[in-house]
Parts: structure tokens; C-alpha cells; sequence
């Protein structure tokens, strides 16, 4: 691992992706969102995912111009069409024009199709919660099948995370998990470096559990649902719930899809609690159960109880002050993407760079 200043890698990645075609404007805030990703300590979603968006630009995979189509729209419901523009720009659109929808109805939802995959839903809560508005996302991959059903061995599901934020009065609370037991990002990267994973997540074809990457990538095993083998009935019943909200409330689900396009469905709601029992009710209820939580009493030698987002905020805080870190992986990634578009990588430290 190795520091770098946030200014001189948000300047770098918003040259690397306007050099490959992203107007200025969408590349900053498309590069804010993948660092975004790295300050909370999703690493595996952040400036990893630069070199794949760097090269669906060049290709034409991803829609440099233009904007989503409305496809069906209510006082507090829209369902767009992005038609591949980016999926950090579009999902960051649709919280924005759902927490609009919900100053006004209470509730806003905007449902999404083919945006060009979306990286790390962490990094869209705070857009949300710094309005004192709840949000809640989910995303899904029709294409893709690598989560098995409960039981089962084939391939059905994506990952789907899951992601929600929740204003108190303190800090939010950031939440983002997924439907399986593992995104894939932290999968491929222990069969990259050689390592097994922390615990036993894949099944293979005969039915054993593995915690070998390598019955993953190379041998077709699926990733298990959350509750593994024997409680995998709960990940199994969110991927469900995810796949309505995402792929079929939106008209983006498995069926026809083919291909190996990473485009996703999205689902982005919005909920003002100054519609319910006010904002303030709201923020002092969940910041008083915030701090129940961390002030419950543990076993001898373990940590305090964290409330999500409490490490990713922190992190955030040290990274923001004393630079970003980024595994060597990482920078080699998008390293020939440097020698190619002759935009230069800086260099560690936080000294300001041109």
C-alpha cells in the first residue's frame, strides 16, 4: 500500500477518463465516486474499476453524451433508459432526482436500466443523507450469473448489493452488503494474489463448500447466498427482492438478456422523514440507537460494538488528511492506460502536482 494526495488522484482520474472521451464535467464526478469508494475502504470498487471504464469508453461500450430517457414517470416514481452512459453518473442523477421527488411526495424512487455498471453504492449515500434524506439502493447484473440459489448448484443470480443510508443526529449510518457472501471484486482479487478466502463461500459442482478463489474462477463453482449451506434461505430471499427492484420493476430483468455486457439495473429510493414524524424525530430516534448499539457490552477482549459506517467514515477522515491508499495492483492496473493516453500516475505523498 502506498498514500496518495485525494486532489492529485481525483485531478489524475478526471484527465485519464476525459482523455478517453468523458466530458469534463461527467469525469469529475465519475472520478469522485471511484475514489469516493476507496476513502470508505472499498477498494476492490474504486479506482480498480478505472481501467475497465477507461477502456469501455475507447471501445464505445459506454455512451460518452447524451442523457437518459424517461420511460415512465409519476409525482413520486420515474423508470429510465440509460442506453450505457456511465453508471456512476446516472446513479448519481437518480439519487439527486430522487430526493427531489421525495421533498415533495414523501418518496421518491427512480427505477433504472443499462447503465453502464455502477461500481460501489457506498459511494452514493452521503449524496442522500447530507439532505437529512434516508436512501436506499440495489443493483443487479441481468447478464451475469454467479450466485447460486438456495440448494442449488447452478449460477442464477449477480452479487446484488444492497445499500441504504440513514441520516441521525451524528454521523449517518452507512450500510452496504449484498446478497451473496461475497462481491466478486474481493474474490478475484485472492485468486490474483494467491490467497484463500476467509471463509468457505464457494460451492462446486459436487456440492462441497470451498474457500479455494480457483473453484471459482477456474472451475465454475458458484458463490453461495448469505447463510452459506445452512441458512443460505436468507441471501437467497434478498436476491430475490433485489432482482424486482432492480431488474424487473425497471423492465431490465434475466430473461432474453445474453451476452457479457456488466450493465445494471438500479433501484434508488429516497424517503423524507419530514413527511412522517419529522426529520429531527427521525435523526435523534436512530442516533439514540446508534449509540445503544455501541455502548453494548462485549466478551472479554473483543472491540467495541461499530455501527455501520462508523469504520468507513473514520477512514475516510485519515485517508482525506493523510492520503489515499492504493494497493500496488491497483496503480500497476492503470498504468498502461498512463503510457496509452499520456496522462501521467502521481506520484505517493500530498504534495500538489501539475
Amino acid at each position: 500500500m502506498q498514500r496518495y494526495g485525494y486532489e492529485n488522484l481525483l485531478e489524475f482520474s478526471t484527465r485519464l477518463l476525459a482523455a478517453a472521451g468523458l466530458p469534463e464535467d461527467r469525469a469529475g464526478l465519475v472520478a469522485s465516486l471511484f475514489l469516493e469508494a476507496d476513502l470508505l475502504g472499498y477498494s476492490t470498487h474504486g479506482l480498480q474499476r478505472l481501467p475497465t471504464n477507461v477502456e469501455w469508453l475507447l471501445n464505445g461500450e459506454t455512451r460518452r453524451d447524451g442523457t437518459h430517457r424517461v420511460v415512465a414517470s409519476g409525482r413520486s416514481c420515474e423508470t429510465w433508459d440509460a442506453a450505457f452512459l456511465p453508471g456512476p453518473w446516472i446513479t448519481a442523477l437518480a439519487v439527486d432526482r430522487a430526493c427531489e421527488m421525495a421533498e415533495e411526495a414523501g418518496i421518491g424512487t427512480v427505477a433504472v436500466r443499462r447503465a453502464q455498471h455502477v461500481a460501489c453504492l457506498a459511494s452514493y449515500l452521503e449524496r442522500a443523507t447530507r439532505r437529512d434524506m434516508m436512501i436506499m439502493i440495489t443493483a443487479s447484473t441481468p447478464t451475469e450469473a454467479v450466485v447460486v440459489p438456495y440448494g442449488g448448484l447452478t449460477r442464477v443470480f449477480s452479487c446484488n448489493p444492497i445499500a441504504a443510508g440513514i441520516p441521525t443526529d451524528r454521523a449517518p449510518m452507512l450500510i452496504d452488503t449484498t446478497a451473496a457472501m461475497s462481491a466478486q471484486g474481493p474474490l478475484n482479487r485472492s485468486y490474483r494474489l494467491g490467497r484463500k478466502l476467509t471463509v468457505p463461500m464457494i460451492v462446486t459442482g459436487d456440492g462441497q463448500v470451498s474457500a479455494e478463489p480457483a473453484d471459482f474462477v477456474e472451475r465454475g463453482g458458484g458463490i453461495l447466498p448469505v447463510g452459506g449451506m445452512e441458512q443460505g434461505y436468507k441471501g437467497f430471499g434478498l436476491a430475490l427482492l433485489t432482482e424486482a427492484l432492480s431488474g424487473a420493476l425497471g423492465g431490465f430483468g434475466r430473461s432474453g438478456q445474453s451476452g457479457d455486457s456488466e450493465a445494471n439495473g438500479v433501484f434508488v429510493q429516497a424517503i423524507d422523514p419530514d413527511h412522517f414524524a419529522g426529520r429531527e424525530t427521525f435523526r435523534r430516534e436512530m442516533g439514540w440507537l446508534a449509540d445503544q448499539c455501541r455502548a453494548s457490552a462485549t466478551a472479554p477482549g473483543h472491540a467495541p460494538v461499530r455501527v455501520p459506517g462508523d469504520r468507513a467514515l473514520a477512514l475516510k477522515r485519515d485517508q482525506l488528511e493523510n492520503g489515499v491508499m492504493l494497493a500496488a495492483t491497483i496503480a500497476d492496473d492503470i498504468r498502461p492506460w498512463v503510457a496509452r493516453l499520456g496522462i501521467p500516475f502521481p506520484e505517493p505523498g500530498m504534495s500538489s502536482q501539475t
